[in-house]
């Protein structure tokens, strides 16, 4: 019999290369809802929003008791975007960071994820994510950029 263990990740941050039409943003969750072992339910639906000073997609998808939803503004420079993930089966906040940086290019990001199973939402690990550069001798080597996402629960850092 399931059990659902309830979580919830908060994540607003910046990326390279945004989204710009809804059939990249719907494969994209889709493949997220396989990396992290969930089921859709509906959707995922996709729809880009060209109102000045509002540019941009938006997208969500339904999962089975569970949703996840994006918002990027694409007309900023990096691109901001706002996401969440809610769910009743167990995945890490660096599954999804590196699901998002491998398409989008993430650049940096503050991120919460939240315990909601009892009466309070309990914060059990929050953190940053930082894109570094390591100048001329990485670049020649071929290694751009190193990224690290740093948790503030035990302070480790992930690569």
């Amino acid at each position: 019999m399931f059990v659902p263990n309830h979580l919830h990740l908060l994540v607003k941050g910046y990326i390279k290369t945004p989204p710009k039409t809804e059939k990249v943003l719907n494969i994209w969750f889709t493949q997220l809802v396989n990396n992290v072992g969930m089921k859709v339910v509906a959707g995922p639906t996709s729809v880009y929003v060209d109102e000045p000073g509002n540019e941009g997609i938006t997208g969500t998808v339904t999962l089975a008791t569970s949703h996840a939803s994006i918002h990027v503004w694409d007309a900023e420079k990096p691109a901001m975007f706002q996401f969440d993930l809610y769910s009743c089966s167990e995945y890490t906040p660096q599954q999804v960071l590196s699901h998002i940086d491998e398409w989008f290019g993430l650049e940096s990001a503050t991120w919460q994820f939240i315990d909601r199973n009892t009466n309070e939402f309990i914060v059990i690990d929050s953190g940053k994510y930082k894109k570094r550069g390591w100048g001329k001798i990485r670049r020649f080597l071929g290694k751009i950029f190193d990224s690290s996402v740093t948790s503030q629960k035990d302070g480790e850092t992930y690569k």
